[in-house]
């Protein structure tokens, strides 16, 4: 028997009218596998390139995430930077505080040496040069800085400004401080200076300066014979003041029948004053007094002729003149 014949399909394939035609048989088989083979190619490419996508998808995430990562890393330092420069701005801003707090001081003693100088003179020599260094000079106080919008370029320059105004304030601290050190020594040693001249008997002691005896030897008033006088009487009306002639401390008042009320100061460097004949005397033994203070009236006491002080110095136990002491003052 003849084996019967699997069905096919034709295919046929014209070109023109006059051209021959051309015709494919396929099996039915064909016909179903082909386009299965296609669709199933189709599927593997795009099956292919989904796994592609998902493969550099995953790709994609783990460099983002690393760029994340490195990101956060990096906001975190810029803003450990940015805390760090604030706090270095903190201790800058307390730094300038305190250094006003002293350029306010040193005004003050600047204020009180020209005090000094006007009251005394002006053999003190001032500090002109600081004032006018720091006459109108302050230290602008520091505000915070944004973290925003602050790059590493600006915040390396922040840095570097930082540290060197840092370095600025230290030297300028420093100045300051010797600068107060030398104006309170020269006050100091101003202070001292006039301590001394305020200690050295040469104020008048009366309101007059009339003289009726000088120092040396002279004729006694009561027995004609030459005596030595230690000291000078100066002339007045009975109760005026009398003022003690420089500063000191009361070492001795009382009454004798000779000198009559007396009071005795003692002086820096030695030296004594002393004032007899008073009416009445109004210092007591261990009063301080100062040049010009009211010690006394003027009176007749003890040995005397007539309302009159006799004052006398006396440098180491030794009368001396005291002219010579009073002549500026005269």
């Amino acid at each position: 028997m003849r084996r019967a014949r699997k069905p096919t399909w034709s295919f046929v394939v014209m070109r023109g009218a006059d051209k021959t035609v051309k015709q494919f048989h396929v099996t039915k088989r064909s016909v179903f596998a082909v386009p299965t083979i296609a669709i199933l190619a189709v599927s593997g490419c795009f099956g292919g390139l989904l796994l592609k996508s998902a493969y550099e998808l995953r790709n994609l995430e783990e460099q983002l995430s690393r760029q994340d990562a490195l990101l956060a890393h990096t906001v975190s330092e810029k803003d450990e930077v940015i805390d760090s420069l604030q706090q270095d701005i903190l201790g800058l801003s307390r730094q300038a505080q305190e250094l006003n707090s002293k350029v306010d001081e040193l005004h003050e003693l600047e204020l009180r040496l020209k005090q000094f100088i006007e009251k005394y003179g002006s053999s003190i020599p001032s500090s002109s040069s600081t004032e006018q260094k720091l006459s109108t000079s302050r230290i602008p106080a520091i505000a915070k800085l944004s973290s925003s919008g602050t790059s590493n370029y600006k915040m390396k320059q922040i840095a570097a400004i930082s540290q060197q105004t840092d370095l600025d304030l230290q030297l300028l601290n420093v100045m300051v401080d010797s600068m107060e050190q030398s104006m309170a020594l020269t006050l100091q040693h101003a202070q001292e200076r006039r301590m001394m001249v305020d200690a050295y008997p040469s104020g008048w002691p009366t309101k007059t300066i009339s003289i009726t005896s000088g120092f040396g030897y002279r004729s006694d008033p009561f027995t004609g014979r030459m005596t030595f006088h230690a000291g000078i009487d100066i002339i007045g009306m009975l109760g005026d003041p009398v003022f003690s002639a420089a500063d000191g401390v009361v070492s001795e008042t009382g009454f004798d029948k000779s000198l009559g009320n007396y009071i005795i100061i003692d002086h820096l460097g030695g030296l004594q004053s002393e004032y007899m004949h008073l009416k009445q005397s109004m210092a007591k033994e261990g009063d301080l007094v100062v040049r010009g203070e009211k010690i006394g009236l003027l009176g007749s006491s003890g040995r005397s002729t007539g309302p009159h002080l006799h004052f006398q110095i006396y440098q180491k136990k030794v009368a001396v003149n005291p002219l010579p002491f009073l002549a500026n003052e005269s």
